[in-house]
């Protein structure tokens, strides 16, 4: 996720600029943690759709973008939000149940069931029953992968989570912190689903070793294998294709445990789909924009193939097309999981 608190102009990305912050009742603002590539394309649609809107899309940190809605709650400027971790959405809505706004008007049938879980409801870790709810609707679904330099790695590209550990790699790997990270997250999440909390650390501790940085950001082992700073990076599958599109050195592989996942989501702070405006944008967002940000950037499968948008990715491969399925993550709904979790991490 992008790590740069800013705000992107839309006069910056070629369009008409807008008004300042002055004018919050007039300006729909959107809240975001995604990449600069995202919010341009969501600028372009959007101000192509409503060209005498003024709307202005906020660039966060994850961290700055849970603090700002935790603290302000819905007297938040933000209207729309893009692109909030399920887990870290779950941990808004656990100390706020009325944050969001009530999305069960909305036909959620274009979806695959499997990302629908979180309107059933379901039996937490700790034996209590989280009620399923429509307060917000899933933006993307962001799966990692093994990214290499093929050159750096020649004949001893890793094939297990196993082969990490060897003292070959010392030095030559990252992987995103989980505490400041979704894509860190949900690798120690996976791991853990499959082989326990306690296994799944004392599989971190040891690759500790070999670890020349845990990055703060989801972007640093891609980042990091484009560069040939490291061999091998624990990384966004999306975004290792990009890269790899640009420089043939990049190699992509999973593991036999699969592709560790999580989903992104989007909503309306309760109480601004009352605005007119802001209920228009984000319908557009919900019913067109979100289908061109799977289909041309991260096409892991949210929708049922009769909805879906034919995918514009150069070279893109689902984990099936390397043998491999989406790792069976538990407890992505869960926050005091998540929190025993991060609690444990000690990197």
């Amino acid at each position: 996720m992008n790590k740069n608190l800013k705000l992107i102009p839309l006069a910056l990305l070629g369009v008409s600029a807008l008004a300042g912050c002055g004018s919050s009742d007039e300006t729909i603002y959107i809240y975001t943690a995604h990449e600069d590539n995202r919010i341009e394309q969501f600028n372009k649609e959007l101000k192509a759709k409503f060209p005498d809107y003024k709307i202005e899309i906020v660039s966060k940190t994850t961290g700055a973008l849970m603090s700002e809605l935790d603290a302000n709650g819905v007297e938040t400027d933000c209207d729309i939000f893009v692109g909030i971790e399920i887990t870290n959405a779950e941990i808004l809505l656990k100390k706020n149940a009325e944050l969001f706004a009530d999305l069960s008007d909305y036909d959620t049938s274009h979806y695959v069931d499997e990302v629908l879980e979180y309107q059933k409801d379901q039996t937490l870790a700790d034996g209590t029953v989280r009620k399923g709810h429509k307060r917000y609707h899933i933006q993307d679904k962001e799966a990692g992968c093994i990214v290499y330099s093929k050159s750096l790695c020649g004949e001893n590209v890793p094939k297990s989570y196993a082969d990490l550990l060897d003292p070959s790699y010392k030095g030559k790997i990252i992987m995103p912190n989980p505490k400041s990270s979704g894509t860190g997250y949900y690798f120690y999440n996976g791991l853990a689903s499959l082989n326990g909390k306690d296994k799944a650390l004392e599989y971190f501790t040891s690759l500790n070793e070999n670890v020349k940085e845990w990055s703060a950001s989801g972007s640093g082992p891609v980042k990091g294998v484009d560069k040939k700073d490291i061999a091998v990076g624990l990384g966004m599958h999306f975004q290792a294709v990009e890269y790899a599109n640009k420089n043939d050195d990049i190699g992509i592989t999973y593991f036999e445990e699969g592709s560790p996942y999580t989903l992104y989501t989007m909503g309306m702070i309760n109480g601004k789909e009352k605005k007119e405006k802001v209920k228009e944008v984000y319908d557009y967002f919900f019913d067109y924009v979100n289908y061109l940000d799977n289909c041309n950037i991260v096409p892991e499968t949210i929708y049922k193939p009769e909805f879906a948008k034919e995918v514009t990715v150069k070279n893109w491969k689902s984990p099936s097309d390397y043998g491999v399925d989406y790792t069976a993550m538990k407890n992505l709904l869960d926050p005091d999981f998540k929190n025993e979790l991060l609690d444990a991490w000690k990197f």
